[in-house]
């Protein structure tokens, strides 16, 4: 009979210690926020895997991630691949072909990957 009591016991502090987990976990992810701006030209074979990198990474740090892709002259799908993923996980999603924001990406808030330089590709977190 104790033993029984125990193990209810023992169930019921670990759901209160869960809860108090998760509540933590969503408070710290809605004070961090980073916004990723990618640059693109002609990456339909990339790109799908970079988006999903980063929604992975919100998820696993708990990160509101603000993704903005800026789409230069690509001839290929790149641009419906961003449009069919929508909004993925953490992520805040926005396509543009208007150059003029990459004049705004000095701010510190702002991480910009230019994806023409495949050297900038292993700035996207798990790549």
């Amino acid at each position: 009979m104790w033993t029984t009591l125990l193990w209810i016991l023992m169930a019921y502090a670990f759901a209160v210690a869960a809860v108090h987990a998760f509540h933590i976990w969503q408070k710290r992810k809605d004070f961090r926020r980073i916004h990723y701006i990618l640059v693109t030209s002609n990456h339909e074979h990339q790109i799908e895997w970079y988006i999903r990198a980063l929604g992975l990474y919100a998820l696993i740090t708990g990160t509101n991630i603000r993704l903005t892709v800026v789409d230069i002259d690509s001839a290929d799908d790149t641009l419906g691949i961003i449009e069919r993923l929508g909004r993925y996980g953490n992520l805040e999603l926005s396509v543009t072909t208007d150059y003029s924001i990459l004049n705004h990406a000095e701010h510190s808030d702002i991480r910009m990957i230019d994806l023409r330089n495949p050297h900038e590709a292993g700035q996207i977190p798990y790549v």
